[in-house]
């Protein structure tokens, strides 16, 4: 068989219909919940972050879950080890212990470093560097804080922050590594074979997040989950 012909039947493949026995995508509520478990199972009082409503991709196997940082569980990694390996970061509400920063290193001194305002900082308002300063408190900050202004250029308000108040994530827009109406590149893999082709986001999506997007050769709507560089990675079992 020659190699445009694989190619063409592996095309047809992807723009075909659903498989019936393919199982159903995971739901951020039911991983909530299973995050929430594993918590509980290691004596940790919690809740995670995270959009019930969003989809991600299908797992057959139990989900691996554990603390992304040894001695804190603010953030756990989920991993599915199955025949399609995924991961995802997940926040939690878990209570930071004394010495740790969200974003910046762990420290023993009796100070923290914590990314604040200079001034007022409206709703809506993108965040520039000239905003920002870094200050040492005495009093380890709420978990959430940066102690580096690097990662918060170029975000987006959520509500509206005084001067010399803490920022903190849940201040901030949701950072999508993909936003609805993007181009992106869809990437369809099967085996050692990729091809590469041009598409639109159909939702936004952080990496993991298991996403719509549009063929826009084919117009094709495909499922695929959002990887580094604006890249969706879809393969037949996933349509």
């Amino acid at each position: 068989m020659t190699r445009a012909l694989m190619t063409f039947i592996f095309i047809f493949l992807l723009g075909g219909p659903v498989q019936a026995d393919q199982p159903a995508p995971l739901t951020g509520a039911e991983i909530a919940t299973r995050v929430r478990a594993t918590l509980i199972e290691n004596g940790q009082e919690g809740v995670p972050i995270l959009a019930e409503q969003r989809r991600y991709y299908p797992c057959e196997v139990d989900l691996a879950i554990g603390p992304r940082r040894e001695g804190r569980w603010d953030a756990v990694d989920v991993a599915c080890p199955g025949k399609v390996p995924w991961s995802i970061v997940v926040r939690t509400s878990a209570e930071v212990p004394a010495g740790f920063s969200f974003g910046g290193r762990e420290t023993s001194s009796e100070t923290t470093s914590v990314a604040v305002f200079t001034r007022t900082v409206r709703r809506d308002e993108v965040i520039t560097a000239d905003k920002l300063e870094v200050i040492e408190m005495v009093r380890t900050p709420a978990s959430g804080t940066f102690s580096d202004i690097a990662p918060l250029v170029g975000r987006r308000m959520v509500r509206t922050l005084g001067a010399g108040v803490p920022v903190r994530e849940r201040h901030l827009e949701m950072e999508w590594a993909v936003r609805e109406g993007e181009p992106v590149v869809i990437e369809s893999v099967s085996g050692a074979m990729v091809i590469s082709m041009a598409g639109i986001a159909l939702e936004d999506g952080q990496i993991g997040d298991f996403i719509e997007v549009q063929n826009l050769r084919s117009r094709k709507t495909l499922n695929g989950i959002v990887g580094d560089g604006k890249k969706i990675v879809v393969s037949p079992n996933m349509n």
